[in-house]
């Protein structure tokens, strides 16, 4: 697929975010889609729901590329995999409205991604992790795709965070797909990255908006759906780059699932944390009173050092 018009699918992604999302924001002030900021003071209302804002800004950037780079040979792929990202983006809005149970989240998009699965093994792309697993393939796919919608969502919480993080991983996976060849997933990734790197200017600390499981869910799934629908070292790839969710999902597993990522807020406005750690952000606030701010950072850091190291391995075991 053309560079440039991958590139065009992201900016516009961009532009179609920093367009909407003032205009979401303030019409979610004063209605109850509003949430505490609880590692603020005083804990202030902030509209959440952002992640509408970016469902909506992929799917433009996505029209830019059916319009000028429409993926012909692959068109049950192309659209069975937006049907798959678009399911787990409903689930989150379900989510967001009606607090779903956590066991809905996991069963919903699962089933919105069977199709994927049956167009992905028809293809006889059934390799994983070096095996050829034949018409299981099937069922690997959905469980992938909402094994990872649901591990962005956990690692959550703080100003940010999962926009940053997802901003990593879709860039790394555009490296590593261009590095490899493997550039079936590329019409996923780049208007992702639009979208997610546009809607980080509004939820960036002191955040505007909060992304709701509109957005960790699409993002999960979005990003597991490009890994999939590649080649299969890609998806080993995708996996490595999902290891502090994967962390994640260990610690909260040792709460089952009822612990939060929120701290305590000290006098000096740090965030500490003195209980059972169940999360990644528990361990680091434990190990020292940060700002909110600070503990993203982190997190952000310990993600980019894995893209690195992954992105420089791949580099230059090919080279």
């Amino acid at each position: 697929m053309d560079l440039l018009v991958l590139l065009a699918s992201a900016m516009v992604s961009f532009v179609a975010v920093c367009l909407f999302l003032p205009w979401l924001i303030k019409s979610l002030r004063g209605t109850t889609l509003v949430g505490k900021d609880l590692n603020k003071p005083h804990s202030p209302l902030v509209p959440e729901m952002g992640g509408i804002a970016v469902i909506l800004g992929f799917y433009v950037g996505v029209a830019v590329l059916v319009g000028l780079a429409a993926p012909v040979a692959t068109n049950a792929l192309f659209f069975a995999a937006l049907s798959a990202c678009l399911g787990a983006g409903i689930v989150g809005l379900m989510d967001d409205m009606f607090r779903l149970r956590k066991r809905s989240k996991a069963i919903l998009p699962f089933v919105l991604a069977l199709p994927l699965g049956a167009v992905v093994y028809a293809s006889k792309n059934t390799v994983l992790l070096g095996v050829d697993i034949g018409i299981l393939m099937a069922v690997a796919v959905p469980v992938g795709v909402t094994s990872a919608s649901n591990a962005a969502n956990m690692l959550e919480g703080f100003n940010g965070l999962g926009a940053g993080l997802g901003i990593i991983i879709t860039a790394s996976l555009i490296a590593l797909s261009f590095l490899t060849n493997a550039q079936e997933g590329l019409f996923l990734l780049f208007p992702l990255l639009g979208a997610l790197s546009a809607f980080l200017l509004f939820n960036r600390y002191p955040a505007r908006v909060f992304p709701g499981d509109s957005m960790t869910l699409f993002t999960g799934a979005t990003i597991g759906c490009a890994a999939i629908i590649s080649s299969p070292s890609l998806k080993t790839f995708g996996a490595i780059l999902f290891f502090p969710m994967i962390l994640e999902f260990i610690l909260k597993l040792r709460g089952r699932f009822q612990g939060e990522n929120y701290g305590k807020i000290g006098q000096d406005g740090r965030l500490v944390w003195n209980g059972r750690i169940e999360s990644l952000a528990h361990a680091i606030m434990k190990w020292r009173p940060l700002r909110e701010w600070e503990i993203v950072g982190i997190l952000w850091a310990v993600e980019l050092t894995i893209a690195v190291a992954l992105v420089l391995a791949v580099g230059l075991k090919l080279g």
